[in-house]
């Protein structure tokens, strides 16, 4: 168990959350902190390069998907699923919206990852990011 789901194991409304829903918001969190961390790094190292003209669209979607990431974390972290009401339908949006920028990103680094190391690395965590969310959404449908 990571301090992620340690955390939020500890929260008093924890007892009210099955054990196995904790993990999926925790993976979630986690996936999305690192997806915003590679993709912050990814764009930095992209703008670095000699062909930085051809990476600003992958630029940009690393740019997106790491400040999607961090809203999602952020929310994710100090809210959790709401029993109903706007929250719950907030986050849902949040989550949903963050799994597409994901899906983005993944794809737009695809496009160079056979040239670009960082590119891969972006692609790579995007997906793990795209998926964490899809299940934690589906977990809560």
């Amino acid at each position: 168990m990571n301090a992620v789901h340690r955390a939020l194991m500890a929260h008093p409304l924890a007892p009210e959350v099955s054990r196995e829903e904790r993990s999926a918001e925790a993976e979630c969190i986690r996936a999305c902190i690192e997806t915003a961390e590679s993709c912050l790094i990814g764009a930095d190292a992209c703008v670095e390069e000699d062909a930085v003209a051809e990476l600003r669209e992958c630029l940009r979607a690393q740019q997106d998907c790491a400040a999607l990431c961090t809203a999602t974390a952020e929310v994710l972290a100090r809210r959790g699923f709401p029993e109903s009401g706007g929250g719950s339908a907030v986050l849902r949006s949040l989550l949903e919206t963050c799994r597409e920028a994901a899906r983005v990103c993944g794809h737009a680094c695809d496009e160079h990852a056979e040239a670009y190391e960082h590119c891969a690395v972006s692609a790579e965590a995007a997906r793990r990011c795209e998926q964490a969310c899809a299940e934690l959404l589906a977990e809560e449908s």
